[in-house]
């Protein structure tokens, strides 16, 4: 007889059979039955939880980005400013980006992921600019309006990671070095505080949740089949 995982827990098992399909695969080839094979249950299960593939992988990165940006504030916490600020504008996975590259594609035809997508931006942009306001505070910047210098960093860090991870056009060094150059200049830091402070990278690793032991095929469908 299979093992029967409670809502939550098997909610959480499906949310990370799904990101570690559109990792492999990207958004637009990640279907309900392969989620379901991936998961070892029979397909009218998925759709029990997620009624259509556009919630079911919104819901999978928005847990992924969620999970992700708690771990990233944990591990800032305990940072110097000009450190912190150093590891959240430094090159990430290229799985990871690779990822976020694929859902600005694919957000224009499923407005669950790009309400997903807008609003972890703009949570990803508050962010920044508390770090900013920090690195103020220490004196080591200066910014007349952190959630716009967020906003520009961001946008930087964005297309130097497409540069990068998605056509190869400049290498890691590099691409650091464009980031930290211009948020020294733009907030008029020392030139190479950030590369001189840079800790080990810890950001874009992927948290997804949990997932729960794999189970034998349920015998009968569940609702929604």
């Amino acid at each position: 007889m299979a093992t029967r995982l409670d809502p939550a827990q098997r909610r959480e098992q499906i949310l990370a059979a799904t990101l570690r399909l559109v990792a492999r695969d990207g958004f637009a080839r990640v279907t309900l039955r392969d989620v379901a094979a991936e998961v070892g249950v029979v397909h009218g299960l998925i759709r029990h939880y997620f009624a259509t593939r556009e919630q079911l992988v919104a819901a999978a990165f928005d847990a992924a980005v969620l999970g992700e940006l708690r771990a990233d504030a944990e591990v800032e916490e305990g940072l110097e400013p000009v450190a912190a600020l150093a590891d959240w504008l430094s090159t990430t996975p290229r799985g990871h980006y690779l990822v976020w590259i694929d859902a600005w594609s694919e957000a224009p035809r499923n407005p669950e992921l790009l309400a997903a997508l807008t609003r972890h931006h703009r949570d990803s942009d508050r962010h920044l600019a508390g770090v900013i306001q920090r690195v103020v505070d220490a004196g080591h910047a200066t910014s007349a309006d952190p959630a716009a210098d967020a906003r520009m960093l961001t946008a930087l860090v964005d297309g130097v990671a497409v540069q990068h991870h998605a056509i190869g056009l400049i290498d890691e060094a590099e691409a650091d070095r464009i980031v930290f150059r211009a948020a020294e200049e733009h907030l008029k830091m020392q030139p190479g505080a950030l590369s001189r402070t840079r800790p080990t990278p810890t950001r874009g690793l992927w948290a997804t949740p949990p997932a729960a032991a794999a189970d034998a095929p349920v015998a009968a469908a569940e609702p929604g089949d």
